[in-house]
């Protein structure tokens, strides 16, 4: 016993003097609440800046930009008539910022930093003593990293403006509250149930959440004597009184949105299942609410906790990873020390300490229903919320729970001060590197998709309209076909046809929408709604592409490629169907706004862009050109993969240039001896419908085609 109250005294005479340099550095410079906005903007742009340059569209931002491109502003009010309205107005507003994505990704993260500031203003109201307490949440919100989707931008920069409106009615509604006087309650509750109107009625990612709002009421008005002095029931009235404008507001947008619009997204499949099996139902449901609980909160802020390992050095996104979680750690604990208003003087008083208990489970308790509370909508639709793409943007109405949650936790089991620091401070510090390494995938995938583009329009200079674009894989992470439908109709449909509401292209991924080559014949046509334009073709208007990185974008055409077995199986089925020659003009014009308003940068001449030439050239069988582009290319470049020779060994071959064809065929098998399997059969196949007419060559062409193990003889 005696050696554990030395031991004690020892550890309580370290904090002591850790508090007491602490409070002397203090008097140089004292932290105080004026500066967490600057602390927040500060972590904000350490979690979302570094690579946001290199970030552009994705998912459902290319449909949005080819909806603003082509029809303006006015063509959102018909774009969200079907199923949300409301939003149209709000992208008739935004419509009017630059088609620049650095522009969007740029305001996207001032909005991030806006809703947080936000919260943090409406907590300081809930909980005015706990200045400590709410600096954490705010901080944790700011970096919350279980939501992945903040780079797209079109999307998520609306979804903020949302999201902002809604966070400053719950803090409006506070100053309603506290003001003391009606005329201060009108003041404040009017514009406050207007924000949330304008939030509610434009999407329903929220309506889950306002079931909190009465909680919120609850534990701010227990600040006040009077209503703890009143029985249960009248606290319950006495809230639900301040509740009522919402609570109004909600019920007539949800008899809207479920008797009159009746569901045109989404269906309630939870009803179905209650009506037909109630306990296998609610059991799902419970289930659901745990597994969604756990995935916004604990899982979401573990999920990129490891140990660092040589590996992580050697590459640009680890290293990136490690410097910006460090120097954030390093930053945001020092910055947490110095910020801690009375914590020194209240550290060891046991009332305090109670008090610190009481108040973290509450904030444990409030952090639980805003986790559970948001999932309403999904349950009943049975839409998954997860850490991955695309079901984590559900996520963002979690957030603000899962803050909460983790702060109570946190204060709730650890003693003192600087160790809730140091965990929280690690917790921010790996969201912040989480998020970069998130943007990381997102460059990625923004290269991708320029580099795909770029391919595309120098493969096709022009297209006919309605035409099918067909494919079976996809290699780009955060763009569906719908998304590649609004990018090729931008990259390659004239400015001309605008005006009406027929889209040219449409880009389509077989297995996904059509299941079999047998339901795809059985249509008697193709048709897409594209948000108010409408999308129409014949079932033979199709061009097969295949996009594999690091090869280059491939424009199948059955008579050149039906006997090169260099496609995913997958293709065999619809192959045949692609008509590139009857779709593709080789000497049409496009327009260029792509390239010129988004990807602010011309094709780039690689590899891949002689080879778009090339098989463009070799559309029309202009072997001469095909030809002075691999002269050109060959000596100097390397195929991103080795079928892609091909083209140049057939040129040769149909020029009587043999020995060129033979040392590339070389090269072919030096790089990729599994491809001698088909190319093999090709070329003896080619040689025997195109018999060399000098005999001087056949000798040579034999011995070379045997050398790598093609069995050709003079017979």
């Amino acid at each position: 016993m005696a050696y554990d109250n030395r031991k004690a005294e020892k550890y309580q005479t370290i904090q002591n003097c850790l508090f007491y340099t602490m409070t002397e550095e203090k008097k140089g410079f004292q932290l105080t609440e004026k500066h967490i906005p600057i602390l927040l903007l500060l972590v904000t742009i350490a979690a979302y800046i570094p690579l946001i340059s290199q970030l552009g569209f994705y998912w459902d931002d290319w449909p949005m930009l080819w909806f603003k491109i082509t029809k303006g502003a006015e063509g959102f009010a018909t774009a969200f008539d079907s199923d949300r309205p409301f939003l149209g107005y709000l992208y008739q507003i935004t419509a009017h910022l630059s088609n620049d994505p650095l522009v969007w990704q740029i305001i996207t993260v001032i909005l991030r930093w806006a809703v947080t500031l936000a919260f943090w203003w409406m907590l300081r109201q809930l909980w005015p003593e706990r200045k400590h307490e709410v600096f954490w949440i705010s901080m944790l919100l700011a970096v919350y990293p279980g939501f992945k989707q903040m780079p797209i931008v079109y999307v998520w920069l609306n979804g903020f403006v949302l999201l902002l409106e809604y966070i400053l009615s719950y803090g409006m509604m506070l100053k309603a509250i506290s003001s003391g006087s009606k005329k201060g309650w009108i003041f404040w509750t009017v514009p406050s149930v207007a924000l949330f109107t304008l939030c509610t009625v434009t999407t329903e990612y929220y309506t889950g959440l306002e079931v909190c709002r009465f909680f919120i009421i609850w534990i701010f008005l227990t600040g006040n004597s009077e209503f703890c002095r009143l029985t249960f029931m009248k606290k319950v009235w006495k809230v639900i009184f301040q509740w009522l404008p919402y609570l109004g507001v909600l019920g007539i947008f949800m008899f809207w949105r479920v008797v009159i619009f009746r569901f045109p997204s989404y269906q309630p499949v939870l009803m179905d299942q209650l009506a037909s099996k109630p306990l296998y139902a609610i059991f799902n449901v419970i289930i659901r609410i745990i597994e969604d609980a756990y995935t916004a909160t604990w899982a979401a802020w573990v999920e990129f906790f490891s140990f660092p390992n040589h590996v992580d050095f050697e590459t640009y996104s680890g290293l990136l990873f490690w410097i910006a979680a460090g120097l954030s750690f390093i930053l945001i604990f020092l910055t947490a020390m110095k910020y801690q208003p009375g914590r020194e003087q209240t550290e060891n008083d046991p009332e305090h300490k109670k008090a610190d208990q009481v108040w973290s489970l509450i904030a444990i308790g409030l952090g639980l229903f805003m986790v559970i509370c948001p999932g309403f909508p999904f349950w009943v639709t049975m839409l998954p919320i997860h850490l991955s793409y695309p079901y984590d943007r559900f996520l963002v109405a979690f957030m603000f729970g899962s803050s909460i949650f983790m702060v109570g936790l946190i204060f709730f089991f650890l003693r003192t001060s600087w160790q809730k620091n140091l965990v929280l401070a690690l917790f921010t510090a790996m969201a912040v590197g989480g998020n970069i390494l998130n943007a990381n995938s997102y460059r990625k995938d923004w290269n991708t998709q320029k580099d795909f583009a770029s391919q595309l329009v120098t493969r096709i200079p022009s297209l006919k309209e309605s035409t099918i674009l067909l494919a079976d894989d996809n290699p780009m992470i955060y763009e569906s076909d719908n998304s590649l439908t609004g990018m090729v109709n931008l990259a390659l449909e004239p400015q001309s046809t605008w005006d009406d509401d027929r889209l040219p292209y449409s880009v389509m991924f077989f297995t996904p929408r059509f299941g079999t080559i047998e339901e795809y014949r059985n249509r008697s046509g193709i048709y897409q709604d594209f948000r108010g334009s409408l999308f129409g073709a014949h079932n033979e208007d199709v061009v097969v592409y295949h996009y594999s990185p690091p090869g280059c974008l491939r424009i199948v055409d059955p008579e050149q490629h039906a006997g090169l077995n260099i496609f995913p199986d997958t293709y065999k089925d619809f192959l045949y169907l692609s008509n590139p020659a009857g779709r593709i003009d080789p000497y049409g014009e496009r327009s260029d706004i792509l390239f010129k308003e988004v990807f602010k940068q011309p094709a780039e001449k690689n590899w891949c862009y002689y080879f778009q030439k090339a098989d463009l050239a070799r559309q029309t069988e202009d072997w001469k050109t095909i030809a002075e582009i691999g002269d050109e290319v060959l000596p100097t470049m390397k195929a991103g993969e080795a079928s892609e020779y091909f083209i140049f060994i057939e040129a040769y071959m149909n020029l009587d240039r043999y020995p060129e064809a033979m040392e590339l065929f070389k090269r072919v098998h030096a790089e990729d001896k599994g491809l001698d399997a088909v190319m093999c059969p090709y070329l003896i196949r080619w040689i025997g419908n195109h018999p060399p007419e000098d005999e001087s060559v056949i000798t040579p062409l034999i011995a070379s085609l045997n050398s790598v193990g093609c069995a050709l003889s003079k017979n």
